[in-house]
């Protein structure tokens, strides 16, 4: 018989049992992931497993969610040390949200998404479709962030100006991302800490896209961590100066 058959049968023999044994094929090596995207279930769906594994607050993108039910892939919660520190000071994974009148309906949408992974949600307003400007918003959801030590801060308006309002408050760093590509270098390079969001220039969907990318990307730290402290120099610099004037 054919070496390469051999293998092949062996290799669906030893699948076979782990399956009847309840073992799924990546039940072992895997760590729980924060963010669960199309591209990580096309994975295991590609090398046989039916599982993927979460921490409690993972995030599950709308279309890995639909190729989740459509491939019948498990997603099985298991904790981590992210979710013992969660547990252990909530306040550090909470996070502010407001925005304004263009906005107001995306906030509503993205508020209850965001509670219903388990994110607790500080609304900062506005609290209704006629609050119009977004820039005591923007100042109130950055505060927010600050004072309370929040993990991060969300503003929506019509294209992400805010980001110039929210960058006033001493300890922000705050950017206007359009894309995933943009919310996960925000987070990984510059620990940013404040997303702002423009209803024209994304949709719901990617509004989603972009949030969960950004919530669950790590700062990378090492040379990009003397680009923050770089900046804080100059904010430090500027409030001497105005305290000095």
């Amino acid at each position: 018989m054919d070496e390469g058959l051999i293998s092949k049968i062996v290799a669906e023999v030893v699948r076979r049992i782990k399956a009847l044994e309840g073992v799924a094929l990546n039940e072992v090596n895997d760590p729980p992931v924060n963010l669960v995207t199309e591209d990580v279930v096309r994975h295991v769906v590609a090398r046989g497993g039916d599982t993927v594994y979460v921490t409690p607050k993972a995030i599950v993108t709308p279309l890995a969610r639909d190729l989740v039910r459509h491939q019948k892939v498990r997603l099985v919660v298991v904790a981590d040390e992210e979710a013992v520190a969660a547990a252990e000071n909530p306040k550090s994974f909470a996070i502010a949200i407001g925005a304004d009148y263009r906005g107001f309906e995306l906030k509503e949408k993205m508020k209850a998404w965001l509670q219903s992974i388990g994110r607790e949600v500080i609304d900062c307003g506005g609290h209704s479709p006629q609050e119009g400007s977004y820039v005591p918003i923007a100042r109130s959801v950055a505060e927010c962030v600050v004072t309370e030590n929040l993990f991060a801060g969300i503003v929506i308006d019509g294209d992400g100006t805010s980001s110039i309002v929210v960058n006033k408050v001493n300890g922000i760093r705050g950017v206007a991302c359009h894309d995933v590509t943009s919310a996960k270098y925000a987070r990984a390079h510059v620990d940013a800490n404040v997303l702002c969001l423009g209803v024209g220039t994304v949709g719901d969907t990617m509004a989603q896209e972009i949030v969960a990318t950004w919530l669950s990307t790590p700062f990378e730290g090492g040379r990009f961590a003397t680009r923050v402290r770089e900046i804080g120099e100059i904010e430090n610099a500027d409030r001497k100066i105005d305290s000095a004037g």
